[in-house]
């Protein structure tokens, strides 16, 4: 009657017929199969071209100001230019707050000329000294030198601890 194999012909009350899985082949159990982990996907940080921050009108706006949490600087420059200020999140949650101020050219202080003492001026200058004052001088100059003894003997033992 029938030559050909018709898997659903024992089922004729069904509409629907699901397909059949192929199956998979076992593996021995000595080989361990473990499935891939999936891996969380990392979100790509690009760093922004150009400074974070913008321009205020004064510190107090600073103060109030959100700043990024990934610890990057941002810029705030005062609007009457005055001022740049930077803001930064430290690693203990707290903000650093630096001021950057311009400064005004200034000429360097020329140096001073050192005077110098001729012969015939200290022979002068030691003959107006009388043994009195030579004396008190030379008890003066002893004093400072114990002075800076003391004070070097202080450090090296404050070195030591």
């Amino acid at each position: 009657m029938f030559n050909t194999y018709n898997p659903y012909f024992m089922q004729p009350q069904m509409q629907r017929v699901q397909p059949v899985q192929p199956v998979q082949p076992m593996q021995p159990m000595d080989q361990q199969y473990t499935q891939p982990t999936p891996q969380p996907t990392q979100p790509i940080y690009r760093q922004a071209l150009g400074l974070q921050g913008k321009s205020v009108d004064s510190l107090d706006v600073v103060k109030a100001m959100d700043i990024p949490l990934d610890g990057s600087i941002s810029y705030f420059p005062l609007v009457d230019g005055s001022a740049i200020v930077t803001k930064q999140l430290q690693q203990d949650g707290t903000s650093k707050t630096i001021i950057y101020r311009p400064t005004e050219d200034e000429k360097p202080e020329e140096p001073k000329k050192e005077e110098y003492v001729t012969i015939k001026q200290f022979n002068e200058t030691m003959k107006d000294l009388d043994g009195k004052q030579f004396k008190e001088l030379k008890e003066e100059m002893k004093s400072l030198k114990r002075q800076f003894r003391d004070l070097s003997e202080d450090i090296k033992d404050k070195k030591g601890d």
